[in-house]
């Protein structure tokens, strides 16, 4: 597979190789980039990413890559792998992988043109579609996922008898995560699709999320919408945002389906119980003395912290909250940093990345969403998504009028290099 990626990227234009390479990168990784593919199969599938990564960009010509947006990815995962070096609590070539092929993503991202971008938007929609295939064939041919499971099959609190599909990704909610991103990327349009196979897209991210079957994604990605809707500046679009949320609210209400029953279900289910056990954890991990409260043990040493009986000890020893996970094992100054970074991210990005962390970063509330390399590799690259403000285009011919004007030539690279 390498060896064809590699000949592909080779014989693509350089203008384009980034984005090649970058939506090839996003499909195997959701493949076959997750532990329980086994450790040779996903360590084979950071390496093969990275690989391509490089080969993109020492074959294109990019002129201007990173900024401050990948300042904020560097940050984090930087100070991330200094704790891990120092307190040898993960392994080096883990820190090197995992940590290398994030921020190398993230550059990757930070430098795609228009074209590349319509690429990675349409890569994103074809990996969640093909992932919903294979879990269309779990639920209605009851087939096992690709790669098995990971600790047994879960029921499916939206499809009552069935059991939550998870496709190559590994699991349910790092499943119905990208058909979330997915539905955001169609929502906001920002390559302005046909309304046809942008309809498609919404209609089989929404498929996804059903047989998914994660309600903690599904809230998220509520909040994501209502992110996305609230950044439109326009006075008579917010004016029709009100009075659609209002109309929805009162809906609701009334009819006591959707989101708010949803709602409700999580909160007296075992899993929320599970991840409210987390927040109960958060007294004791302050608690602590002064030099482990504020630096912790370093990243992945959740297993001390169970042991020492600093965590909420249920039957799963998972943490399940990205905050209290980070509060724990790098300690004040760990979460202090991860807070910053996603303010600051949040104000820097464009209105469709804004969305797609406010959905990233809602499931930091019920989910390890860093630990995961694919959720990882998710929040990195919409930090460092370029903030465009018009429609992507795409390549398209010169245009004869401009060429006929070259007075008006800087403008149209200026727009083109904006989306909404």
């Amino acid at each position: 597979m390498l060896v064809v990626a590699v000949v592909l990227l080779v014989i693509v234009p350089a203008r384009l190789v980034r984005g090649v390479a970058m939506s090839m990168s996003f499909f195997i990784l959701s493949f076959s980039g997750n532990t329980t593919a086994g450790p040779e199969v996903y360590q084979a599938t950071f390496v093969a990413a990275i690989a391509l990564l490089v080969l993109a960009l020492l074959r294109s010509r990019a002129p201007k890559a990173g900024g401050r947006q990948f300042i904020l990815v560097v940050i984090w995962w930087g100070y991330t792998a200094f704790g891990v070096a120092l307190m040898g609590s993960y392994e080096i070539s883990s820190i090197i992988v995992f940590f290398g092929l994030t921020v190398l993503a993230a550059y990757v991202v930070s430098s795609l043109d228009p074209a590349e971008l319509r690429m990675l938007y349409a890569a994103i929609i074809v990996t969640a579609v093909f992932q919903l295939m294979l879990g269309l064939s779990e639920v209605i041919l009851h087939i096992d996922p690709v790669w098995g499971y990971r600790g047994g099959a879960r029921g499916n609190p939206l499809l009552t008898g069935y059991a939550r599909a998870q496709g190559s990704l590994g699991h349910p909610i790092l499943f119905a995560l990208l058909q979330g991103v997915a539905f955001i990327v169609a929502w906001s349009n920002p390559a302005r699709w046909k309304q046809g196979w942008r309809l498609l897209a919404l209609a089989c991210a929404i498929v996804g999320q059903v047989i998914g079957g994660t309600r903690s994604v599904v809230l998220a990605l509520s909040a994501a919408v209502l992110v996305h809707v609230a950044m439109n500046t326009k006075l008579l679009a917010w004016a029709r945002t009100l009075y659609v949320m209002a109309a929805g609210g009162v809906f609701l209400v009334t009819v006591d389906v959707g989101v708010v029953r949803i709602a409700q279900e999580l909160v007296v289910s075992g899993s929320w119980s599970h991840r409210s056990g987390a927040l109960q954890s958060i007294p004791d991990l302050l608690a602590r003395p002064p030099l482990e409260a504020w630096f912790g043990y370093g990243w992945g040493s959740q297993r001390v912290l169970y042991q020492r009986g600093y965590m909420h000890q249920t039957y799963l020893r998972v943490v399940d909250n990205m905050f209290v996970y980070v509060l724990g094992t790098m300690g004040i100054a760990g979460l202090l940093v991860l807070l910053a970074v996603c303010v600051l991210a949040f104000f820097s990005v464009g209105r469709m990345a804004k969305a797609l962390l406010a959905l990233v970063v809602g499931m930091f509330f019920s989910f390890d969403v860093l630990l995961w390399t694919y959720s990882g590799l998710l929040f990195s690259i919409f930090i460092t998504l370029p903030k465009p403000e018009d429609p992507v285009t795409g390549l398209k011919p010169p245009d004869t009028a401009l060429v006929a004007q070259p007075q008006n030539v800087s403008d149209s690279v200026s727009s083109r290099h904006s989306v909404s």
